[in-house]
């Protein structure tokens, strides 16, 4: 009768002992949970538990755009004319600066200002002793000139050259990449916007 008792007593037991979770240590004394010690206080100020960050799947958007530079303009000096009267103004280079052919670096922030009324402007320059800020893949650059920049990076750009040179000419049989402007396109798009649907 008493070892049916016996091992009646271990059958239920063996459930409760199934479940139980090791310690982390055999050395350690096993805990349940009551011994446990609990957390401490946290400091006043202070999150307990603070909210934990979800993982990022991969590279965002916002982690492809590029830096703001805030660097300042370096004002190489101020001059009180229009901006056509630079230098010299060179019909090729610029042709080459629309294509991105001749150009100068974006965070070149050596600029000449132009005050005068009738055409104000901030235009990039490079001097002969920073050529490493000039963009030249077709090695039109000559020695000993500065070059003046406007509306760099931009189809519209314009350069100008400072000192002696006689400017250069566009080969007529080689031509532009540049669409030719058509006198009737400022017609056809407002004919264009003629037709669109009204309410």
């Amino acid at each position: 009768m008493k070892r049916a008792a016996l091992f009646f007593a271990l059958a239920c037991l063996l459930p409760l002992a199934a479940r139980a979770k090791p310690p982390l240590d055999s050395t350690d004394p096993f805990q349940t949970p009551l011994e446990q010690p609990k957390p401490a206080a946290p400091n006043p100020g202070h999150i307990a538990n603070p909210p934990s960050s979800p993982s990022i799947p991969g590279v965002g958007n916002f982690q492809r755009l590029p830096s703001i530079d805030e660097s300042k303009d370096v004002v190489l000096v101020s001059r009180k004319k229009p901006y056509w009267q630079a230098g010299t103004f060179d019909p090729d280079l610029s042709n080459a600066c629309a294509l991105g052919d001749f150009d100068t670096a974006e965070f070149n922030r050596m600029v000449i200002r132009f005050t005068d009324p009738a055409g104000p402007a901030v235009m990039q320059v490079v001097v002969p002793t920073h050529r490493h800020l000039l963009y030249d893949r077709r090695n039109l650059a000559k020695p000993g000139l500065t070059y003046f920049f406007l509306d760099n990076h931009l189809p519209t750009c314009r350069v100008w050259i400072e000192g002696k040179v006689t400017p250069g000419k566009l080969d007529p049989s080689r031509g532009t990449s540049l669409p030719q402007p058509r006198a009737k396109a400022l017609a056809d798009k407002k004919k264009a916007i003629a037709n669109w649907p009204q309410k």
